[in-house]
């Protein structure tokens, strides 16, 4: 049985020496398969030099096949590796190393060499679900026993473009990789992750103004207990999309049913106004809610201050609401 890291630093530990794995497996036996049991169910991207493969977890087996028997033997020198913990439970492991290949093969290149994996800590340990392989060409040399050949300097200008392209695909990889890292998959909305930073950065660098406004649905264990978990979450989807509709980028969900809108731009009554349509729009979707606000001008701007502000405020709301719903029911 696999052994579960516990620690941020063996996660860490773990993923260098994976990645290191794959790559003396790809290039050093021609078997990059043997990296199979490692994949995780989510793997969304595999990408080696010019050539890239977006793939699901089913089609791995068949994508790493069609490159066995295509490396030429090699070696791996000066392996170095750095690992960062990108979030709670994934961690992104870049690495560089020399690539030279065997005299044994006749071909005579090193190659310094570049990789980029994500890993993903699941209950079976570290899960990879994500792969990019580069080969800087501007950087390929002849070794040291001597090229048979000069590449020709057409040759050399269609390796720059490629290379030029590649590094075009990283930035748009790892774009990607981090609106991952930033958005709630289930609404569309910035998660936690993003929520943080803002907050870092206005703790900070306090603004102009600033507007918090604490949504917390109400009566989303009933419906899970009556209605099922798909009906909780379309629930959340709804007003989602409510407040999505009126903050766009400033809304955040935070919890399963908590959402935060951080507003720096409105003044203080057109902030309120958006509030009060979304809280409308929400009840005439049979969705309810309990809203804590809090606004403030400079000086006074202090986003921990005021989302516990308004945190208490929220809960006040809900407070009331289900003192009144508990009323009603009584007095039927």
């Amino acid at each position: 049985m696999e052994c579960v890291p516990s620690s941020n630093e063996e996660n860490k530990k773990k993923a260098a020496e994976l990645t290191s794995f794959f790559l003396h497996k790809h290039y050093c036996e021609s078997c990059a398969e043997a990296f199979l049991d490692y994949m995780d169910e989510n793997f969304l991207w595999f990408g080696a030099a010019e050539h890239e493969y977006i793939v699901g977890a089913d089609r791995m087996v068949e994508t790493l096949r069609a490159f066995k028997d295509k490396v030429p033997p090699c070696e791996i020198s000066d392996e170095h590796y750095d690992v960062i913990n990108a979030s709670e439970d994934s961690y992104v492991c870049t690495g560089m190393m020399w690539i030279r290949t065997l005299p044994s093969s006749g071909i005579y290149l090193r190659v310094h060499q570049r990789i980029t994996t994500v890993f993903r800590r699941t209950e079976k340990g570290l899960r990879c679900c994500h792969i990019h392989l580069s080969n800087p060409y501007s950087e390929m040399m002849e070794d040291d026993i001597g090229f048979p050949e000069k590449i020709s300097m057409e040759s050399r200008r269609y390796m720059q473009e490629q290379l030029e392209a590649q590094k075009k695909k990283i930035e748009e990889q790892t774009a990607s990789i981090m609106e991952m890292h930033f958005e709630d998959l289930s609404t569309g909305l910035y998660n936690r992750n993003k929520f943080n930073q803002i907050c870092d950065q206005l703790a900070k660098e306090p603004p102009e103004r600033l507007g918090i406004a604490y949504f917390d649905l109400n009566g989303l264990k009933k419906i899970n207990d009556t209605q099922g978990h798909l009906a909780g979450d379309e629930f959340i989807y709804r007003a989602a999309q409510h407040l999505r509709r009126f903050f766009d980028q400033n809304a955040y969900r935070i919890g399963g049913d908590e959402f935060i809108v951080i507003d720096t731009e409105k003044e203080e009554q057109s902030f309120l106004a958006d509030v009060a349509e979304a809280e409308k729009t929400m009840t005439q979707d049979n969705l309810s809610t309990a809203v804590g606000l809090s606004w403030r001008s400079a000086p006074s701007c202090n986003i921990d201050e005021q989302i516990n502000e308004a945190d208490k405020n929220m809960y006040l709301a809900k407070k009331d609401f289900y003192s009144q719903s508990e009323h009603n029911r009584r007095s039927r």
